[in-house]
């Protein structure tokens, strides 16, 4: 039985600090968003954009993520459809919202792994509509 606790223990932590970070995003709290992220941070977006690829610090993703937000005049914020939790393990579904500098909106689909340890994001991937990235964000 305390194995079973332990794992709802991690499951309701780690929905709680993916929650708390999808927050941070929406209401553009960088510093509450990037706190969430473990120094050791690893992120993977698939593809051959300007923005994809790989980070294995958050630093390094923070300069990925000051990248994208070049491309913007309003922030991206997304609104969760799906969210399931795992133990150490989240996927969330879900629409995105942001204006890119040239006026466009960028309405993009993405879904989320993320992977909680010690109460901190510690591996990141997004996978998203790369054509769409593309022809609106980074044309």
């Amino acid at each position: 039985m305390p194995d079973t606790i332990t794992k709802e223990t991690q499951t309701q932590t780690s929905r709680e600090v993916v929650q708390q970070c999808i927050d941070a995003l929406n209401r553009g709290d960088a510093a509450a968003f990037i706190g969430a992220f473990s120094d050791d941070l690893s992120f993977r977006m698939p593809g051959s954009t300007p923005v994809s690829g790989e980070t294995k610090t958050l630093q390094e993703f923070i300069t990925l993520v000051e990248k994208v937000a070049g491309y913007l005049d309003v922030l991206i914020t997304i609104k969760v459809t799906n969210f399931i939790a795992c133990g150490e393990w989240v996927v969330t579904e879900s629409k995105g919202h942001g204006v890119t500098k040239k006026g466009q909106d960028y309405n993009n689909n993405y879904c989320h792994l993320w992977q909680v340890r010690n109460g901190k994001i510690v591996k990141f991937v997004e996978y998203n509509d790369t054509d769409l990235i593309m022809k609106v964000l980074c044309a």
